[in-house]
Parts: C-alpha cells; structure tokens; sequence
C-alpha cells in the first residue's frame, strides 16, 4: 500500500469494522441473535472479532515501513 492511500484504506477499514455491529443488531431477521456456542453472534462480533481485527489492523499500519 501506498503512504497516504494505505493508511486512508487503513482508516475506512476501522470504519467498517465499527459499522457492521449496528447492522447486525438491526437487520432484518435478526441475524445477530444467532447463537453460536451458547452466545449471540453480536456478542462474538463485538466481544472478540471486531477488536481482534482491529488490533491487527492497527498494528500492521502502524509498524509498515515508512515509503
């Protein structure tokens, strides 16, 4: 990635990131109700693969080599 570019992709990946659990609680169907091992997707998506990913993420765009 790019200097500029990459970090702006970096960012709207966060974004994202914060985005999907209101879509989740708030779609149709309910599809964060789901339960997978006893506890709601939402809770997973929040609780554990969200600030995963985005720890990760964070971590790659803060250690790359400045370009």
């Amino acid at each position: 990635m790019a200097g500029p570019r990459g970090r702006l992709m970096g960012i709207a990946a966060l974004l994202v990131l914060l985005a999907v659990a209101p879509l989740l609680a708030l779609a149709p169907a309910a599809p964060g109700a789901v339960r997978l091992a006893g506890v709601s997707v939402l809770w997973w998506y929040t609780g554990l693969a969200a600030p995963l990913a985005a720890t990760v993420l964070a971590i790659v765009l803060l250690v790359r080599e400045p370009e």
